[in-house]
């Protein structure tokens, strides 16, 4: 049904609706190939390449001072201990100094880059964590409403977590050995490439099967930490829901499900052990067979004298130094391949932090974005269907105008539509076909700080921090400015220092007397999520806020239960104040809403069935009519002694 706003004015034509976006989520790096991995690594933790060269120059240094000690080794033997010439304890000496120095360096080294990886990995982990919430609070909110909440916490703690752990259990051990096995295995080509080619055949053919074996891993340590994830929340509902629990007898029920929760966690890292013992059985395999051959092939081609042998032409130092180079490289090769299972928690931790970081911005800037004009913003709606997810329409072709100034009720049954209007004027979710104007803007285009700072939503049930009554209205302070330091929040209300302003808030819309009950008044703590306030009082702190903010489109979702009389009074009378001047689109669940607001929208099954005043509409037969008679109905029924519970279907209104 067609619509005109209070001006007779008809809907403008609708434009081309833009593509249907694909369905939301975190981005996915699981099929993103190390390249890829590497460049995003660099785009949003730069801390992690910086200083690059002077790294490997540690690592290098570190893993050739260890190499050193063969190649002494050898000199001393070849030029000194098995030499006839005179002088042998000085080139035993010589060596010996030789091989210290190297080693000091080597030790110094190490721990220089053990203290340069540490911080840099605490530096890098700092920003991916703050990126991560920054980039959190960005994602459109259609997106963020299909997520986790405690899979997102998951990602930037505990996953991020096991990067840092890893780089401090071995993470600078496992970069000097690979330096030192690359530098080992060069040396060994060096003194004999008949020994050393089946060597690094084998080696070879050991990291391919590691690498198959990798990837077995990873996927099943990626199984590990959505498992972890899954744990979690179900322990922090267990803890947050204790109330509900135990006043509903559930313990029983939620501990089996906790019991399963743990029993995922724990399938999952049995199964990352099976691989991973295979793993660390084939390196066994292949490096003991490596040493074995080169002890052996190495004594004896070095004393062969037949022509299907090779003949090395092998000092006995260049044998003992051969010796020492592949146990250099073996060694490193077996602690790769037994770090394996650290290695790849790591990198799934850290891919599945990246990914939060990975998911598009749903911030609207740039060149496209277009700022609201100033005033009263006026609502235009055109042939517009919206669905949430994959699910069926929840609206079809509905088409609206609200003038700008204009206080509109929405009212329907559950199911209605009417969370959904609001959704769509609050980019909470997107239409999937036509248009919606805010102020002649396609909603989707209008500026991230022009929306904040021109349009409000007050839900029903407000969100409010672990902090005073004062430091929550000031969260309408934009910038960091909003909130105080002490509450665990950013930067300083600032209105603590010129009260004037939040007294005239206060005053405003008439809260003052409530101020006045509390035991600390505007410095009064409300406690986690404002659980030491009734729902009514935490409606009132929410409105105060709005109030800071001063928007020009207000989308008001109003409190329908735990809300005492008193109480009722004063959020209609700060109602009555903050929608004076701004455009006004209450979703009503009571209908003395409506018969104040200065037209009513009746939508019924998505579609919008009847427009206009209260008194015109109560008076003729319509849905409106009915479902204004049911609330006398119940009402009157309340009033008469009925169970404060009952209530009529229409009464609250439930998200698809």
């Amino acid at each position: 049904m067609a619509d005109r706003g209070r001006d007779g004015r008809q809907p403008t034509e609708p434009e081309p609706a833009e593509p249907e976006p694909a369905e939301p989520g975190l981005a996915d790096l699981g099929s993103v190939g190390a390249r890829e991995l590497a460049r995003l690594v660099r785009s949003t933790t730069p801390v992690v390449t910086a200083g690059l060269p002077l790294t490997l120059l540690l690592a290098v240094v570190a893993g050739a001072g260890r190499i050193v000690t063969a190649l002494t080794v050898q000199y001393a033997l070849d030029h000194g201990l098995l030499s006839p010439d005179r002088g042998a304890t000085d080139v035993v000496a010589h060596a010996v100094l030789v091989g210290a120095a190297a080693t000091v360096a080597a030790i110094l080294a190490s721990w220089w880059l053990n203290q340069r990886l540490y911080r840099r990995t605490e530096a890098a982990l700092a920003e991916l964590r703050t990126g991560g919430i920054a980039r959190i609070h960005e994602i459109a909110p259609e997106t963020f409403a299909g997520l986790s909440g405690a899979d997102l916490v998951t990602r930037l703690t505990s996953d991020s977590e096991a990067v840092t752990t890893f780089v401090q259990n071995g993470g600078v051990l496992l970069l000097v050995n690979v330096t030192q096995m690359i530098i080992a295995g060069a040396l060994v080509a060096l003194y004999s490439w008949q020994l050393a080619l089946p060597v690094l055949g084998l080696a070879a053919l050991l990291f391919v099967g590691m690498r198959r074996l990798q990837m077995l891993v990873a996927r099943r340590y990626a199984a590990v930490r959505t498992s972890v994830s899954a744990l979690q929340s179900t322990v922090g509902e267990a803890v947050s829901g204790i109330g509900v629990i135990r006043s509903t007898g559930t313990e029983e029920r939620t501990r089996l499900g906790l019991d399963r929760a743990v029993e995922a966690t724990a399938a999952a890292q049995r199964r990352t052990l099976v691989p991973l013992h295979i793993n660390t059985a084939l390196g066994e395999v292949a490096i003991s067979v490596m040493t074995v051959f080169v002890v052996v092939a190495g004594t004896r081609w070095s004393t062969a004298h037949t022509r299907w042998e090779p003949a090395l032409h092998l000092s006995a130092g260049e044998l003992v130094a051969m010796l020492l180079l592949v146990t250099f490289f073996v060694r490193p090769l077996q602690a790769l391949v037994q770090n394996l299972g650290e290695i790849q928690n790591a990198v799934v931790g850290w891919r599945r932090a990246l990914e939060i970081l990975a998911t598009p911005s749903g911030v609207v800037d740039g060149a496209d974005a277009r700022e609201l004009p100033a005033g009263p913003i006026g609502v235009e709606l055109a042939d517009v269907a919206a669905a949430y997810g994959t699910g069926p329409p929840v609206v079809e072709h509905l088409t609206v105008a609200i003038s700008p100034g204009e206080h509109v009720a929405v009212v329907g049954e559950t199911g209605s539509g009417k969370s959904t209007l609001a959704k769509l004027l609050t980019r909470q979710i997107s239409a999937s076909r036509g248009l919606v104007l805010l102020g002649g803007v396609p909603v989707g285009r209008v500026s991230e700080a022009s929306f904040q700072r021109r349009v409000a939503i007050v839900p029903q049930d407000p969100f409010l921090f672990d902090a005073t009554i004062a430091e929550n209205i000031g969260v309408g302070v934009r910038g960091d400015s909003g909130l105080r330091g002490d509450s665990g929040l950013r930067g300083d209300s600032g209105l603590r220092g010129d009260s004037g302003v939040l007294d005239e808030i206060v005053s405003s819309l008439g809260l003052r007397p409530w101020l006045d009950t509390l035991p600390d008044g505007l410095d009064t703590r409300v406690g986690v999520r404002g659980e030491r306030l009734s729902a009514g009082e935490r409606q009132l702190v929410a409105l105060a806020r709005t109030a800071l903010v001063d928007p020009d489109l207000l989308v008001l979702d109003e409190a329908t239960s735990g809300v005492d009389p008193a109480t009722d009074v004063r959020i209609q009378r700060a109602l009555a104040v903050l929608t004076v001047g701004r455009t006004t689109v209450s979703i009503a669940h009571r209908m003395v809403t409506a018969e104040h607001a200065d037209r009513v929208l009746v939508l019924d099954r998505g579609r919008l069935v009847q427009s206009g005043r209260h008194a015109d509409l109560v008076a003729v037969p319509g849905r409106y009519a009915e479902l204004h008679a049911a609330w006398v109905g119940h009402v009157e029924h309340t009033a008469a002694g009925a169970e404060p519970h009952e209530t009529v279907s229409w009464q609250k209104e439930s998200t698809p």
